[in-house]
């Protein structure tokens, strides 16, 4: 491809969801011979990269000039980073941009997006709270791959006085807010939360959630204030964790026509029959008939 078709071109080629990590690969090289070192890369032509960017290495992602906000918004927005990379590109932002993590506004932690996975826990918790606050919005609707460890640290800045204050009095807007980082609750914090709270928790969080510590802080009468979407976001593995009693909690949610009762002190009472209410209507059409 000549130079000048393959500039023309660079943007649709790096969204590209489908060439594999060789080909990717490849077209690095071509961008190397169209564009020169990665370190030469102006903010276009790193906004322009997308998936093509995951083949630089840790060398050349710290060389990256990353101190325009549409550079790292390009950055931020891919989700095939490995933990290694995230880190690097973190802290090449902080190089870029001469700023320590505390001095980062919302509107930056905003353009980091997936790349806030690369800032380690105790780093994270030196982030400004009221900055993270405005940017949860957009972070918790993205499919982090954050440690819980590190989910928890946002939930800190999130609980901070001068944020949204104590987990125990958010109502399920701030739940609905924060989105994803809510998988990131203390296990203490979870088991506690009421029907309001839960209302509010988004499927993407729900599904977040390690299987271990789902079958543990949600009980039964928990599981059965489930809407549909959430009950259906729940994973096979978090499924495959739960009781027969949480399961069946699961199941009437998944299943609301089946008449499933549960003893929430632990007993499932199985399905209870009732006569349809169809029966009931032909019965009386029946009678009329007859006695006409």
């Amino acid at each position: 491809m000549p130079p000048a078709v393959f500039r023309r071109c660079l943007e649709l080629i790096g969204q590209d969801p489908f060439f594999s990590a060789f080909q990717l690969s490849v077209l690095l090289t071509k961008t190397k011979e169209v564009y020169g070192m990665p370190s030469t890369f102006t903010p276009s032509v790193i906004s322009q990269l997308g998936r093509i960017a995951t083949q630089l290495s840790l060398e050349e992602l710290a060389s990256l000039r990353l101190s325009e906000i549409q550079s790292v918004l390009a950055m931020g927005a891919i989700n095939m980073w490995t933990s290694r990379q995230l880190k690097t590109i973190f802290y090449t932002v902080l190089n870029s941009t001469r700023k320590t993590p505390s001095q980062l506004d919302s509107s930056t932690l905003v353009a980091l997006g997936h790349i806030v996975c690369g800032i380690e826990a105790p780093v994270m918790r030196t982030l400004n709270a009221v900055e993270f606050s405005k940017a949860v919005l957009w972070l918790g609707r993205l499919r982090l791959s954050c440690s819980e460890e590190q989910l928890q640290a946002m939930i800190g800045l999130l609980s901070n006085s001068l944020s949204f204050g104590l987990v125990s009095s958010w109502g399920s807007e701030v739940f609905t807010e924060i989105g994803a980082i809510a998988a990131g609750l203390p296990d203490m914090s979870m088991s506690a939360l009421v029907k309001e709270q839960i209302e509010g928790i988004t499927p993407l969080a729900i599904s977040l959630i390690p299987a271990g510590k789902f079958a543990v802080v949600f009980n039964q009468a928990q599981i059965h204030i489930f809407t549909y979407e959430q009950a259906v976001a729940v994973t096979d593995t978090q499924r495959s964790a739960l009781s027969p009693v949480q399961e069946t909690a699961l199941s009437m949610v998944l299943n609301p026509w089946e008449d499933k009762p549960v003893d929430f002190r632990g007993r499932s009472l199985g399905v209870a029959v009732h006569p349809c209410p169809v029966f009931y209507l032909y019965s009386v059409l029946i009678l009329l008939l007859l006695m006409h």
